[in-house]
């Protein structure tokens, strides 16, 4: 992981909160995490889309145990803009 800012509360975070959303998806039937849901509050899967009865809140670091990774996509390319869609070897 890689640091999002100097002045982040969590530097080895990638977003501010100290944890995220996951809960088990009926359809997908396994944990997964979760996103806030565009109707009626609650979350949803981020596979299928569907409701989640129920979310534990889980840190990071701990996403890589139910088959998660977690990355900074800005971090990584040839510093031509390769992560953010502006790959100059691409265009030729």
């Amino acid at each position: 992981m890689s640091e999002t800012s100097p002045t982040s509360p969590h530097p080895e975070l990638l977003s501010d909160a100290a944890s995220v959303p996951v809960g088990p998806c009926p359809s997908c039937e396994r944990e997964v995490l979760g996103h806030a849901a565009e109707s009626g509050g609650g979350f949803a899967c981020v596979h299928c889309d569907g409701p989640l009865r129920h979310v534990d809140w889980i840190g990071e670091s701990e996403l890589s145990e139910l088959g998660y990774d977690v990355w900074d996509p800005l971090a990584g390319g040839c510093a031509t803009g390769c992560a953010s869609g502006g790959c100059g070897a691409k265009r030729g």
